[in-house]
């Protein structure tokens, strides 16, 4: 065998390793929670709803991003509930005449990989809507994340994981950590 081939079939073998099937990740954010006792068992009634634009490929698993197995809404949705709990909430699970209402819309999880075959970038984006319902009051702006990081050849799954959940718990930590949102849901409704 020529020393050519030795080294097309070697050239072969990386590349092949470098185009792995797409990645599953594992959503599993987590809301940093400094203030305790805000709520002072105000009752809140929470909503998630998944406003991304995913493609039918993304929606099949078919490219890299969130295992389709995951209910991205159901994930949010408990840590939210967690998170308010830890404040001082009373979750209730659904808009009673004196409960306040939190809204979660999830805008964008993006996760992209671009570069060359040895050289690449990890590009992580997560957008949250949040609209915080007290009697007449509201209050609702866009609380947004970014994290990029550079790799060599395909990241590892667990690196992909641990920054598509840093970037989505970061623009969902900013919720519960903004006053004007929190003043909103602290108020009382009056019978």
């Amino acid at each position: 065998m020529s020393r050519l081939s030795v080294v097309l079939i070697a050239l072969a073998g990386l590349l092949g390793a470098c185009s792995t099937a797409p990645q599953r990740l594992d959503l599993r954010p987590t809301i940093d929670i400094t203030a305790r006792n805000l709520g002072q068992g105000a009752p809140v009634a929470v909503q998630v709803i998944d406003r991304r634009q995913l493609t039918e490929a993304q929606r099949s698993g078919a490219v890299t991003g969130i295992d389709p197995a995951v209910n991205v809404v159901d994930v949010v949705y408990q840590e939210a509930t967690r998170a308010l709990e830890q404040l001082g909430f009373a979750v209730e699970p659904s808009a009673g005449p004196l409960s306040n209402t939190l809204t979660l819309e999830l805008l964008q999880i993006n996760y992209d990989l671009t570069g060359a075959v040895m050289k690449k970038t990890v590009f992580v984006d997560a957008d949250v809507r949040a609209t915080a319902k007290a009697g007449g009051n509201s209050y609702a702006t866009t609380y947004r994340a970014h994290q990029e990081q550079e790799v060599a050849f395909q990241p590892a799954p667990a690196l992909s994981q641990r920054l598509v959940n840093e970037t989505l718990s970061s623009a969902l930590s900013r919720v519960f950590a903004d006053p004007q949102l929190m003043d909103v849901l602290t108020q009382r409704a009056v019978p």
